[in-house]
């Protein structure tokens, strides 16, 4: 163990989790990407270890729902920099224009504090509830696989129980089958070992329907499908850290 690894566990009892430090995760893309300017290692290093800072710094709950939904995450970045873009723009137009006399106004304030019952009344108003086929696509549960694709129960449930399937969980116990991830009637090879890495299955589900960088734009479902399922796992453990 080195120095740096001995204080950050010495500051950081069972329990915690330590944030990696920049130095760590220059190091591991560069050992990673060997072909890769020094420049572009060292800022997506520094930019890896900013987000890993703020993600322990996070409630356990939020840190579950954002790996839940990982695979929105790229999208959500891609915003975030595009929204700092337009700021950098605006200053910049903003250094261009003479300055005025400010104007001193006077604002509307807070406003009264609002009660828990309230304030969820306002959240619900934001919120707008999604139907898991609206991004799961199709799916049936273990009566309709068994009835319309011949699927035996059992046969389900061994899959399931080996995680060769996987099963989204619909309401508070019902199970349900993307159907996407049957071929004639069977589930498509190296489908396993992407939920093997992944762990989660919606996060797995989700991720096997983007489409991805590393496979040419393609989606990894469609790569398992081509039987491409070496490419694929590779993808998932390059994403997923394993």
């Amino acid at each position: 163990m080195t120095a740096s690894h001995a204080r950050r566990s010495a500051a950081n009892p069972a329990g915690n989790v330590a944030s990696p430090a920049a130095s760590d995760m220059i190091d591991m893309f560069a050992k990673r990407n060997p072909m890769t300017s020094r420049n572009r290692v060292e800022t997506v290093g520094r930019l890896a270890a900013r987000f890993a800072a703020a993600a322990v710094k996070l409630s356990v709950d939020q840190q579950k729902r954002l790996v839940a939904h990982g695979a929105a995450l790229p999208k959500l970045l891609a915003q975030v920099a595009a929204q700092l873009d337009e700021a950098r723009k605006a200053e910049d137009r903003l250094q261009l224009v003479p300055a005025k006399p400010a104007e001193i106004s006077q604002g509307e304030g807070l406003g009264g504090l609002l009660t828990l019952e309230g304030a969820r009344g306002r959240l619900s108003a934001y919120a707008a509830p999604i139907n898991l086929e609206d991004w799961a696509g199709p799916v049936a549960g273990s009566t309709e696989l068994e009835r319309d694709h011949g699927v035996a129960r059992s046969t389900l449930h061994a899959w399931q129980k080996q995680g060769a399937v996987i099963g989204l969980l619909k309401g508070v116990r019902k199970h349900v089958f993307p159907l996407d991830q049957f071929i004639d009637g069977r589930p498509i090879e190296g489908l396993g070992e992407v939920l093997k890495v992944i762990g989660e299955p919606r996060t797995a589900w989700l991720w096997l329907r983007e489409p991805h960088p590393a496979l040419n734009g393609a989606t990894p479902l469609a790569r398992l499908k081509a039987r491409r399922a070496g490419e694929v796992a590779e993808a998932a453990r390059t994403n997923f850290g394993q």
